[in-house]
C-alpha cells in the first residue's frame, strides 16, 4: 500500500486530465501528435498516471472496481506494456473526446470528501502545481465549488 494521502490520488487524475487536454487541444490528428516525441510521450504518461491512480482510487475505496474504472486502468496497461502498436488517432481521440465522464466521477467524489480533507489536499496540489496557471485554474475552481 502507499503512504500517500489517498484523496490526493483523485487530484492526480484530475490533474492529468487537465495536462492531457492542454497538449491535445494543438493537435488535429494522431500522427502529427505522436511525430511531436515530447508531446506524445508527455500524453502517454499523462495517460499512466491516469489509470495507476485509479488502480490506487479502487485500492483505497475510494471507487468500487466497476467496468468503467478498470477500463482506465486497462487502458494504462496497453499504453504501458503494448506501446508498439498504440492508435495515435485513439489516443488522441479519447484525449480530446472522451474524459468528460472521467472528470465528473473524479469531482463528484472529491466533493464527497470530507471539507477539512479536501482544504488540505487542494491546498497541496496548488502549492505543487504553483507554474502551471491551467491546472491552477482547475484547482481554483475546485477549491471555489468546495467552499
Amino acid at each position: 500500500m502507499c503512504d500517500r494521502e489517498k484523496e490526493l490520488f483523485l487530484l492526480d487524475i484530475l490533474i492529468a486530465i487537465e495536462k492531457i487536454r492542454d497538449i491535445a487541444k494543438e493537435y488535429e490528428n494522431g500522427d502529427d501528435i505522436q511525430y511531436s516525441y515530447r508531446d506524445w510521450d508527455a500524453i502517454i504518461r499523462e495517460f499512466e498516471i491516469v489509470g495507476e491512480a485509479m488502480r490506487y482510487c479502487i485500492q483505497f475505496g475510494l471507487f468500487e472496481d466497476e467496468r468503467d474504472k478498470r477500463k482506465v486502468i486497462d487502458f494504462r496497461n496497453i499504453l504501458t506494456h503494448k506501446y508498439f502498436g498504440i492508435d495515435s488517432d485513439a489516443v488522441l481521440n479519447i484525449a480530446k473526446e472522451n474524459l468528460d465522464w472521467l472528470e465528473d466521477l473524479i469531482v463528484k467524489r472529491f466533493m464527497e470528501v470530507d471539507k477539512d480533507k479536501r482544504e488540505e489536499v487542494l491546498k497541496y496540489m496548488i502549492e505543487e502545481n504553483h507554474y502551471l496557471p491551467f491546472v491552477l485554474k482547475k484547482l481554483n475552481q475546485l477549491k471555489n465549488e468546495s467552499e
